[in-house]
């Protein structure tokens, strides 16, 4: 072993033991990637607030209970306020995969989630971002890649 040779006599078993690692790798990541897709679409939609309320109410005169519901109306904070939940239920995730990328797309499908997330045009400063925050917030505390290495790992182990 002066001459720094390598000599395999099961180099077929090596080859195939590769292999099925490498796919096994493949698989995990797009189980990953999807799975901290996911993750990231779970913090989108709680950084939604509620702005209705529901009060119960008996009448005096008949005695029967009926609800009282306070309109919606923009409560402060940071994220959005849910009026109709339309929005918070358009946000969906897809990944895509080709040529060793591998993507996981969360976006919302309404019209309007544009102008909400960025702001609009004429008035750029009236914002109010939930799916930057909740992506940036996951990947500083780790868990996308906590989510992500741990589906690499299942698929190595079984």
């Amino acid at each position: 072993m002066a001459g720094g040779a390598f000599v395999f006599k099961n180099l077929d078993e090596v080859l195939k033991d590769f292999k099925v690692t490498g796919q096994a790798i493949e698989q995990g990541v797009q189980i990953g990637i999807m799975r901290a897709g996911l993750a990231v679409e779970r913090q989108a939609k709680l950084n939604f607030q509620g702005t209705r309320s529901y009060e119960k109410k008996v009448s005096k005169k008949t005695g029967n209970a009926w609800l009282r519901i306070t309109p919606p109306r923009h409560v402060g904070g940071s994220g959005p306020n849910t009026v109709t939940g339309n929005l918070k239920r358009s946000i969906h995730t897809t990944t895509r995969t080709g040529f060793g990328t591998y993507i996981a797309e969360i976006s919302a499908s309404m019209v309007y989630a544009r102008a909400v997330e960025q702001g609009l045009r004429q008035n750029p400063s009236v914002k109010y971002p939930y799916l930057e925050p909740a992506a940036l917030m996951l990947i500083r505390n780790g868990t996308v890649q906590r989510v992500f290495v741990t589906a690499i790992k299942e698929k190595l182990r079984g």
